[in-house]
């Protein structure tokens, strides 16, 4: 059976999708920069230096395709329903993880996951992101366990490993095929076919308890003992309620991502640089890192070992865990700051907001040092300076992370030869400068936010 013939099979006889994971094999050509919002895919394709585009997978619609029924397969017997033992759990809203298929348990390295939450329904199987809808608001597991279908669709993206994934995946299908409820039993949920059998295990997976106010303004650096993306640190930086940005081992990335209480989803995932500088490995580790965190689903900051930790668990059971990365008091002054990028927002055609990354123009040179009265620095053969006034010594840069522009004065001084005017991005710079308030140091980045959330991205000067 081809992965294609698989995915066209999932369309007519899932009663719920639940995915099975596969690692798939890695790619020969490049991995390109740009990262997809649903199920994030390789290309030979270059990225233009300063790109930052999020690029959608491709997807099928999954319901109402017509094609022959899955062969019969042979697996050892199910286990018989428990009566007694049956409680009434709730099975919306839990992460549940595949145990048992058919009495076995899941190929090594495998997995399968599904979230059900009243009308709608998704799961994960390493290549493929799979959910459904009831439009008309029907539970798909009403509260009798009876299972009631919703249309389906789906990402399309091929696995072809481990041995044996795709026999299991027909396997799965067979036995949701003929899955007529579901039961909680000691804290399981078991998928009952028509004669009685369980033909389907799942354990309920224990939740995160994340809370979106925690987030806005943290900053961490990942824990990566093994190097599995990349030599050097990579960091994380939650600039608001919608965008985060970071380095990896190559170039720096932004997501734009919404959180409510445990949950997590990341709409936007985009890379921002050059490569020109980054060995081939230093891409595949970094952009391995991004496609990951990008699957991020549940998350939650905690303590673990007499420190704080942010665990991000993803829809491909991978987690990933991060401690805080300090920064030093002080750490914005005494050094001069190079800008490199703006960070701003728009609006998609849904009225979402997602971040938008620009990188600065050659020769749009824009430097800064800071000190607690003032910012000053040069835009090309220009200079400028954004300095407190009142009383001596008034506070611009606060040692911890604030900036206080209320009472300050932005002036500027030609110093060109032919006097020559200021580029766009120069002028769009020194508008936000005077509404910036607070900033972030992490690395070698210094991350300028302002009222709006927008923010200036500057890199340490050498």
């Amino acid at each position: 059976m081809q992965t294609t013939g698989l995915m066209v099979v999932l369309a007519t006889t899932m009663v719920l999708v639940i995915g099975i994971a596969c690692d798939s094999p890695n790619p020969s050509a490049r991995p390109e920069s740009n990262v997809s919002s649903a199920a994030p895919v390789l290309s030979p394709a270059p990225t233009p230096t300063g790109a930052a585009v999020s690029v959608p997978s491709p997807t099928r619609t999954l319901a109402g395709t017509s094609v022959p029924a899955l062969s019969p397969t042979t697996y050892s017997a199910a286990t018989a329903v428990p009566g007694s033992s049956s409680t009434t759990l709730s099975i919306d809203g839990a992460t549940w993880i595949l145990e048992l298929i058919d009495g076995q348990a899941p190929i090594a390295g495998t997995y399968a996951t599904l979230v059900v939450d009243g009308p709608q329904f998704h799961g994960f199987d390493g290549c493929n992101f799979i959910g459904g809808r009831h439009e008309s608001g029907k539970p798909v597991i009403n509260p009798d366990g009876d299972i009631l279908p919703p249309p389906v669709s789906g990402t399309a993206v091929g696995c072809m490993s481990p041995p044996g994934i795709l026999d299991q995946a027909g396997r799965y299908v067979e036995a949701m095929q003929q899955g007529a409820k579901a039961r909680v039993v000691d804290d399981q949920l078991h998928i009952v076919d028509r004669s009685g059998e369980v033909v389907l295990v799942f354990v309920r997976q224990p939740p995160l308890a994340g809370r979106p106010m925690d987030l806005v303004g943290t900053s961490w650096r990942l824990v990566d003992d093994d190097a599995t993306y990349g030599a050097g640190t990579t960091t994380l930086l939650f600039l608001d309620s919608r965008a985060a940005t970071g380095t990896t081992a190559c170039r720096d990335y932004t997501v734009g991502y919404t959180a409510s209480n445990r949950r997590m989803r990341m709409p936007y995932k985009g890379m921002s640089g050059s490569t020109e500088a980054c060995s081939r490995e230093a891409v595949k580790r970094e952009h391995r890192f991004v496609e990951d965190f990008g699957w991020a689903n549940e998350y939650s900051i905690h303590q673990a070992d007499g420190s704080e930790r942010l665990t991000v668990r993803t829809s491909k059971s991978k987690t990933l865990t991060f401690e805080p990365l300090p920064q030093p008091a002080g750490a914005i002054f005494d050094a001069r700051w190079r800008l490199i990028r703006f960070l701003e927002t728009r609006s998609d055609g849904s009225g979402m907001t997602l971040p938008k990354t620009t990188d600065l123009v050659p020769n749009g040179d824009v430097t800064a040092a800071f000190a607690e009265g003032s910012i000053e620095g040069s835009l090309g053969c220009h200079s400028y300076a954004y300095r407190a006034v009142g009383v001596d010594g008034a506070t611009l840069i606060g040692a911890d992370g604030t900036i206080f522009n209320d009472s300050a004065v932005l002036r500027t001084e030609n110093l060109c030869d032919d006097r020559g005017s200021m580029s766009p991005q120069q002028l769009h710079y020194l508008d936000l400068l005077v509404t910036v308030e607070r900033y972030h140091v992490f690395a070698d980045r210094l991350v300028v936010v302002t009222r709006a959330g927008d923010a200036l991205v500057l890199r340490l000067s050498e």
